[in-house]
């Protein structure tokens, strides 16, 4: 199973605007990948969904359940890692989760790449990525 972190920018994104960071939100919740949250980054999409969107907060809830229903949920580690400590918090679900992955459209995250073992990746990369395991599971299969 490989574990995957997504930060806020990307919830919403996917949620709000569809494109690439949808499809890639659709992907990581497809086997091998288990998706991990926090309360953190569940209170930071619930507030920026309400504030900035205007959901009810059912529509934030329904959206939420759909979306951590089989999630590993993790206490973030501290960690003070990123230019923007706001981001800390996203990291530190990573390390406490153990992912392999944190996909994310942040730059403050995204100049951390690697972060220990974790790979920080866009929507787009993570898209690549996937397509690549797919093919190659494809392969082995054949």
């Amino acid at each position: 199973m490989i574990v995957v972190v997504t930060d806020t920018s990307v919830y919403v994104s996917a949620l709000v605007f569809g494109g690439i960071p949808r499809a890639a939100l659709t992907a990581i919740m497809l086997s091998p990948y288990r998706l991990a949250v926090s309360v953190e980054l569940q209170a930071e999409l619930a507030d920026t969904l309400g504030n900035k969107f205007g959901w009810a907060p059912k529509r934030v809830a329904d959206a939420g359940h759909r979306l951590w229903a089989d999630a590993l949920w993790c206490k973030p580690a501290k960690v003070r890692a990123s230019r923007d400590p706001d981001d800390d918090h996203v990291l530190g679900c990573a390390v406490s989760a153990d992912a392999q992955l944190l996909v994310t459209g942040d730059k403050d995250l995204l100049t951390l790449h690697p972060y220990n073992a974790i790979a920080i990746v866009t929507p787009s990369q993570f898209l690549a990525i996937h397509a690549e395991r797919a093919k190659a599971a494809r392969d082995d299969r054949s």
